[in-house]
């Protein structure tokens, strides 16, 4: 099980208590991931989307679109996946009997889980699962293709993606939406769980209502806290730690700038 941490907050370390481990969240959202990869590899795409949310937020990045030297994100909704499904290992390079999954986690709490799903030496998931009205199931991802995995600069991507996630936390505790705009890509996903009532909900929130959010937020708050778990040479996971929530944010290098594609928060328990 791997646990990497870069945590810092106004250039102080904190400790690595500052993450989470649940046990018991990761027995239950191991098996979703193993699930998704083989479904994959069996080309069995009703596997596939056994284990993730109809409104799955899955992110990557397609470099050089169309030979223009830009890059874009590339996004694989449910619909698309089940045709991936069908289709991905039409060659049999992959099967369930000999080809490895990996699932390395980076956070967990009661509610949520956050991890590496390191598809043999094809490609990688970091994915964001929750559980809604008693049942487990995968929410966020941002994925790449193997070969970005080992990062010779890591050291450095880490303190870059920290300061990109501090700078969207600082937005939210001085309601700064021009700060949170600035490091997060044009149609990012940020959503969360409605709990408590008869039923829960996975709800997403559009650009206006995080506009709307900022107008009703008191004017002094502590300082968030960042964590940066990961920084590959094209993916990135965080945590922000703040008085009122723990979110936690995927990042995807596009045009050579970090970018925040999607973000889950949970609110914290008073």
């Amino acid at each position: 099980m791997r646990r990497t941490l870069v945590a810092l907050c106004a250039g102080f370390a904190l400790s690595p208590s500052g993450w989470a481990e649940d046990p018991q969240t990761e027995t239950a959202l191991r098996p979703l991931a193993e699930t998704f990869a083989h479904g994959f590899y069996s080309r069995d795409a009703d596997l596939v989307l056994s284990v993730v949310h109809p409104e799955l937020s899955k992110i990557g990045v397609w470099s050089n679109f169309r030979g223009t030297g830009v890059d874009i994100t590339e996004e694989l909704p449910p619909g698309t996946l089940r045709v991936l499904g069908q289709v991905y290992n039409y060659d049999n390079r992959l099967s369930v009997e000999h080809s490895t999954v990996g699932v390395d986690f980076f956070d967990s709490t009661a509610n949520v889980g956050v991890f590496q799903l390191t598809a043999d030496t094809d490609w990688y998931d970091f994915f964001l699962g929750t559980h809604i009205n008693g049942q487990w199931v995968l929410v966020n991802c941002a994925y790449g293709g193997h070969s970005q995995i080992d990062n010779p600069n890591r050291a450095a991507d880490m303190a870059d993606v920290h300061d990109v996630v501090m700078r969207y936390a600082a937005g939210w505790d001085t309601a700064d939406y021009d700060l949170i705009e600035s490091v997060i890509y044009s149609d990012a996903d940020r959503r969360h769980v409605v709990r408590g009532g008869e039923l829960e909900f996975l709800q997403h929130e559009t650009l206006e209502m995080v506009q709307q959010q900022l107008l009703s937020r008191p004017e002094h708050r502590s300082a968030s806290q960042a964590m940066v778990f990961e920084a590959n040479r094209r993916t990135a996971a965080a945590r922000i730690n703040a008085p009122d929530r723990s979110e936690w944010v995927f990042l995807q290098r596009l045009n050579d700038e970090w970018k925040i594609v999607n973000m889950f928060w949970e609110a914290v328990q008073t």
